[in-house]
């Protein structure tokens, strides 16, 4: 045969690849159109084999013919995609290489192979049966079937035949009458036919089916579609499966969960019923939850997937993690009770919501599945309250921390405060007791001791200023200050209030403007002594910090006018001083606050503390404005109720005017030193002065007195035995001829507002504040006896 008729036979088998390889390069010699076919363009003379079918590598008959002549292998071939057999012999190629001639050909069972392929069906067959009760395999489209396995209620249906109406004569005879309609609408020939359609490769329904004993039992029927074969034709195989003691234990198991279930309804919105073993779950309350619904049964594992899909992104690992079958498993087989996380969910709104999701364990003793219950509730409420409360705590923890810090700083000001008083109160204390020692040694010199007295009687009034602003403070602070309600001109307020601080402004060449609006209504009722004190306080603290030859201004004016009773007046206060940084304007307020250039101004640190709580007080403001090295201006903005204009009184006739000689007086006073001040300045003025040393004395020097036979009494508040106030309505109440109009005046270190309306109310007709001048006995006495004259006049000679 020449070489061409045995080339053109080779390439006639198609089922059979032939080629011929060097067997030390293993290059291809010779190939046959077979081998072409499936060397995908790369079977060419001189390639290598294993570069041309890779994928036969591993199965290779060289590897098994070693150092021998021939070999043979059955093997799977993945390029024919079947089973072959594989033949390799040595043979010379052109009679001088050493080749090697492999063939490969489709593998054919022989006689012992199909027996053991037969005998395998065959016990597939037995096991098929052995587990289900009973087995048909039928073609819908032809409607026949062949019974494979019946029971004993097949025994009149023939084994094979037509599979429509059969099936309606089991159906009727061997499934509950209350079940078999489902049956009917689910494994009747045209249903099959119906839903395989469809796409179903699987129909499965639980329903209820007769036994031999005449009682029902509850099976699962089971029709899977088969493979499409040649004909086309709908083959299907129809199993069912008896499951009624899994039944009863899912019965006993689901009355168990639908407890557990009926207490978890009330606090949350889902609850699915989890068999983790089985990999299944069934929906127990869902709609609740507007969430994306998932089917009512189904894959566990796929029902995670869906609560992956729907967790917001910064949560999908996190929840696949937790809520893995695996993980779940592992936590409880570690004895834990529950899992839980709380995450965001995307809702039917397409909004984000936080939701509570646990899973419980279930324990059950009808079962070694491992049962657990999930259950979720939607907590955007609990969530926001939470947040609300780390808000609140977070407000508390910042407050506390301002607290402490303005504590800190309160303790530090109070700190350098008693510092600043030490040297503060000291400074005039050493004027009044140095010059109280130099006017000793000068006690002849009368022009040196006049400069001595002077000097103390200043560094006096300085002293008191100190202390008055730290009891004001307190007083304040505490809130026991009550404002006082009288009626009084805006007018002379400031004039009074420029009038005090005028040596001030003098000493330091200062120039001081005062404008007041001409038409604005000034008489108004008020605190007349507090807004004056803060005017003065302003007014004190410009001339403080303006240098010599600087400008103040005092500005008044009724910003809203024609109004009803009530009048909006604002109060300003210029100067060109040094000015405050905004760092320190930002703390002015702050009780014994001073700038850091202000350590050679003398001062506590409490005017401006004073300022603002008063007009508070009053329901004004307070704006600060300043410029450092410019000056700074206040503004105090203040409604007031608005009086009557009082008509022109004709002025008093000077003090200076009255002669004081003959006055009796009674001085109660317990204090030794004060008694000799008040006694020595008495009698300076040609008063006569007698002395009780308690407020019970005082009452029994008036009562055994005629009366009138004093012309006024000086009543210290703070005594032993008897208080003045105490002494005071003992007299009131003696009901003796006029002790009502006895003039009695409290003289007392109380200075407060509420310490004068007190004295009022105790029945006293005056207050003088300690420490006292003589000017201030003067004017209080003189009141006494003009008011005595007009009422009571001497009898004429």
């Amino acid at each position: 045969m020449c070489n061409d008729n045995l080339k053109h036979l080779l390439d006639a088998l198609t089922e059979t690849s032939v080629y011929v390889i060097e067997a030390e390069s293993r290059k291809l010699l010779y190939f046959n159109q077979r081998c072409r076919e499936l060397g995908r363009g790369r079977a060419k003379l001189g390639a290598r084999c294993c570069d041309v079918w890779p994928e036969v590598c591993a199965n290779c008959p060289l590897a098994e013919m070693g150092t021998g002549t021939s070999s043979h292998i059955v093997c799977y071939d993945p390029l024919l995609k079947t089973t072959v057999d594989a033949t390799a012999n040595r043979i010379l190629w052109d009679g001088h290489i050493p080749a090697v001639v492999i063939t490969a050909t489709p593998h054919r069972l022989n006689f012992e192979e199909e027996q053991g392929e037969k005998k395998v069906k065959e016990m597939y067959a037995q096991s098929l049966v052995t587990v289900f009760s009973e087995c048909i395999i039928a073609n819908l489209t032809k409607d026949y079937y062949v019974n494979c396995q019946k029971d004993s209620l097949w025994t009149d249906i023939p084994d094979q035949g037509s599979f429509g109406s059969e099936n309606l004569t089991y159906s009727k005879k061997a499934v509950h009458p209350d079940d078999l309609s489902q049956f009917q609408d689910n494994f009747s020939r045209e249903s099959m036919l119906r839903l395989f359609a469809s796409g179903r490769r699987q129909i499965t329904k639980r329903l209820r089916r007769l036994t031999g004993d005449g009682t029902y039992h509850m099976v699962e029927f089971t029709a899977t579609q088969l493979e499409r074969f040649d004909d086309q034709d709908c083959w299907c195989v129809l199993i069912y499966r008896d499951i009624q003691e899994e039944y009863l234990l899912e019965q006993k198991m689901n009355l168990d969960i639908a407890q557990l279930a009926m207490a978890a309804k009330v606090s949350y919105q889902m609850l699915i019923s989890i068999n983790l073993t089985q990999n299944t779950y069934r929906m127990l309350e869902y709609d609740r939850l507007h969430f994306c619904k998932a089917p009512e049964s189904g894959c566990f594992d796929e029902l995670v997937q869906l609560g992956i899909s729907i967790a917001a992104p910064e949560f999908q690992t996190i929840y696949a993690e937790t809520f893995s079958r695996q993980h779940l498993l592992e936590a409880f087989a570690q004895g834990g009770q529950s899992v839980s996380l709380e995450l965001r969910q995307l809702g039917e709104d397409d909004q984000y919501h936080w939701t509570l999701m646990q899973v419980m364990l279930v324990p059950s003793d009808a079962t070694d599945d491992v049962l657990v219950m999930a259950m979720s509730k939607c907590i955007d409420e609990e969530r926001r309250r939470q947040e609300a409360d780390l808000e609140r705590e977070r407000q508390s923890k910042l407050l506390l921390e301002e607290a402490l810090q303005k504590a800190e700083r309160a303790s530090q000001a109070k700190s350098d405060f008693l510092s600043r008083m030490s040297h503060d109160i000291r400074t005039p204390m050493n004027a009044i007791m140095g010059m109280t020692e130099l006017a000793q040694h000068h006690i002849q010199n009368e022009d040196r001791l006049r400069e001595y007295l002077e000097k103390i009687s200043d560094s006096s009034a300085h002293l008191l200023g100190l202390i008055n602003e730290v009891l004001d403070v307190s007083k304040i602070e505490s809130g026991t200050v009550e404002l006082d309600e009288s009626e009084f001109d805006l007018r002379d307020l400031v004039r009074d209030a420029v009038t005090m601080v005028q040596l001030a402004v003098q000493s330091k060449a200062q120039h001081l403007v005062v404008q007041i609006d001409q038409t604005l209504h000034s008489q108004v009722l008020g605190d007349r002594q507090r807004l004056c004190q803060v005017l003065v306080n302003l007014l004190d603290n410009a001339s403080k910090y303006t240098a010599p030859q600087g400008e103040i201004r005092l500005l008044l004016e009724e910003v809203k006018k024609n109004t009803f009773q009530m009048g909006t007046y604002r109060f300003m206060v210029e100067d060109n001083g040094i000015g405050m940084t905004p760092e320190f304007v930002e703390h002015i307020f702050e009780p014994f606050s001073r700038a850091d250039d202000a350590h050679k101004v003398t001062g506590t640190g409490l005017g401006m503390t004073i300022v603002q709580n008063i007009v508070s007080l009053m329901g004004g403001s307070v704006v600060v404005e300043s410029e450092y090295g410019r000056g700074s201006r206040f503004t105090i903005t203040l409604s007031l109720a608005q009086a009557a204009a009082s008509p022109a009184q004709a002025a008093p006739a000077s003090y200076e005017e009255v002669s004081l000689t003959g006055v009796r007086i009674l001085l109660a006073e317990d204090n030794a030193l004060n008694q000799q001040i008040a006694l020595e300045m008495l009698k300076l003025l040609g008063v006569e002065v007698e002395i009780a040393e308690d407020g019970r004395q005082a009452v029994e020097a008036v009562l055994h007195h005629p009366p009138f036979y004093y012309d006024a009494v000086f009543m210290d508040i703070r005594m032993p035995n008897l208080n003045g106030y105490e002494a005071t309505r003992q007299i009131r109440d003696s009901h003796l001829d006029g002790i009502n109009e006895l003039p009695i005046i409290a003289m007392t270190a109380d200075a407060f507002a509420e310490d004068v309306r007190k004295t009022k109310l105790s029945g006293l007709n005056g207050h003088l504040m300690k420490p006292i001048s003589i000017e201030q006995l003067r004017n209080t006495l003189v009141q006494c006896i003009q008011w005595k004259r007009r009422n009571h006049p001497a009898p004429q000679s």
